[in-house]
């Protein structure tokens, strides 16, 4: 996610709803994910998160990477990097009652309550009263951190002095606000299964919620309450289609734009050979902030050596070539080129099948058949996933896939219910990454827990200058790569394609992309 980090899944059928000559007031787009729900404090894919901007305002933008701007926040500012000053713009929700700086405190509360689970405990959790997974203890329910001054100002108070760019991620820009005179209706230990997460009612952002059809499309309408003003395009249909349905609906003028992000998948092949030669589109790729992994169950995989027989084993690069065509980068841990805190001095380690066996003998490993997850609806993945099994079972592993839905596959891995599994990941733009490879971690699928790397993000994330934040960050990522955690795989280029009749769309930021939603227009 959190939109700093998010997860890749997998699309299904077409809703059926479009037509050859989409409307002017109407805004198709396609996806090949299908979002898992609605919940906006623990939504852990990519499409879900994704939407919920659509629904719900943060209190910053970032168009470019930690570049940030307010949007329901007026001023966002801070005198000695640890007290925060927030001040709200007029706002309404879409059933007319103001957005305040209660909402924003409920909003952390809810996060930081131990009786709710979330996706979001990282990005508070180096606020004061909370602990390192970002909740408070079992008797307190508000974050000490967190103070309202009126109905438009709230404090927030760090542990330590700390990057501002950091809070201005992880909580000004990945948090969507929740309205508290509807969420609050709810017990929180219930919020997760309730309407509020299944069915929105009330909007604060471009959009309203109108209907799921599930696996089929999301239908939103324009929120006249909206404080940048109400959209231009009055309706929005998210439509979820298989890639090949995708690629003829963009042809045929029945869709407007891919979602992009990686949650409009669609073979680069296709794109070369169909899409970037229709005159009618536009089709552009750069690095981005998502890669796909091998994650490896630390718990059942202790030993160093048989991870990095792993590692070795693997041939990156001709995943890379065969399946994206060089339209994609190897990476050597899980930053990629998009951040500026990638290490461009590391290399990832390489292709190797005799350093591989000599490792695997090494780890001792008892020739029992490992399991693969292989979730389904991304074919690039799922392509990989034999390529990946013929290249271990060279080096001298057994490998079975097991391939299961996408929800299915992220509750076994969220759970440890597993040994290897293939997932992606949309980070942040800030390097931390204490949610995905630390005991309290949120997202830490991998179920490490390595004393050492533990500090040095705690090191990390302690440092308030930007320069002496990327040594650290430089040297974490060599330490990952040599421990072999998880196996970073590809950060392919995901395509933004639109129709030229549109005017607005995706950019090359895209997890910023919707910021200016509102002023969008088809001709």
């Amino acid at each position: 996610m959190c939109l700093a980090l998010v997860l890749t899944s997998c699309g299904g059928s077409s809703s059926g709803t479009s037509s050859s000559k989409t409307s002017k007031n109407t805004l198709y787009v396609g996806t090949t994910n299908a979002p898992a729900g609605f919940n906006p404090i623990n939504e852990t894919d990519v499409a879900g998160q994704w939407i919920l901007r659509m629904l719900y305002p943060s209190l910053l933008d970032q168009p470019k990477s930690l570049h940030f701007q307010g949007s329901l926040a007026k001023s966002f500012t801070t005198t000695d990097n640890q007290h925060y000053t927030i001040t709200l713009r007029n706002a309404k929700w879409s059933d007319g009652k103001a957005i305040t700086a209660d909402d924003v405190a409920y909003t952390l509360n809810l996060i930081g309550n131990p009786d709710v689970e979330t996706s979001y405990g990282a990005n508070i959790a180096r606020l004061e009263g909370v602990d390192g997974s970002g909740k408070t203890s079992s008797s307190s329910t508000t974050i000490s951190g967190v103070r309202v001054v009126n109905s438009k100002t709230l404090t927030l108070t760090t542990k330590a002095p700390i990057d501002p760019n950091y809070v201005k991620e992880m909580i000004g820009f990945d948090l969507v606000i929740v309205p508290k005179h509807v969420a609050e209706q709810y017990n929180p230990k219930d919020l997760a299964n309730s309407k509020f997460t299944s069915h929105p009612t009330v909007s604060g952002s471009a959009y309203k919620f109108v209907k799921y059809n599930q696996n089929s499309y999301v239908r939103l309408k324009a929120n006249p309450t909206y404080y940048k003003g109400k959209a231009k395009i009055n309706n929005v249909y998210i439509k979820i289609l298989t890639s090949n349905t995708l690629v003829t609906q963009l042809k045929s003028g029945s869709i407007d734009m891919t979602a992009g992000g990686g949650i409009s998948t669609i073979p680069v092949a296709d794109v070369e050979r169909s899409l970037k030669t229709d005159k009618s589109l536009t089709v552009k790729g750069a690095p981005y902030l998502q890669t796909q992994y091998m994650y490896i169950n630390n718990d059942k995989f202790t030993n160093k050596n048989m991870r990095l027989a792993m590692t070795y084993a693997i041939n990156r690069q001709a995943i890379v070539k065969k399946l994206f065509r060089g339209e994609a980068d190897v990476l050597p841990t899980t930053y990629t080129k998009a951040t500026k805190y990638y290490n461009s001095n590391l290399k990832a380690l390489p292709y190797n099948v005799a350093k591989a066996k000599a490792l695997l003998k090494k780890s001792g490993y008892d020739g029992h058949t490992i399991q693969l997850i292989v979730p389904t609806g991304n074919i690039a993945r799922q392509q990989s996933a034999s390529l990946i099994q013929q290249d271990l079972e060279k080096a001298g592993f057994k490998v079975k896939q097991v391939s299961y839905d996408f929800p299915t596959a992220l509750a076994k891995m969220k759970s440890g219910d597993y040994e290897l599994g293939l997932l992606g990941l949309s980070l942040n733009s800030d390097p931390d990454q204490t949610y995905l490879y630390t005991k309290a971690g949120s997202m830490n699928f991998g179920k490490v827990n390595d004393a050492k790397l533990t500090q040095m993000f705690s090191d990390g994330l302690s440092e308030t200058s930007t320069a002496k934040r990327k040594q650290t960050y430089d040297d974490i990522q060599k330490y990952m790569r040599d421990q072999a955690f998880t196996v970073g795989l590809y950060s392919d280029y995901p395509f933004v394609i639109q129709n030229k009749n549109l005017q607005g769309g995706n950019n090359s930021f895209w997890v910023g992309s919707l910021y200016d939603m509102q002023d969008w227009t088809k001709k």
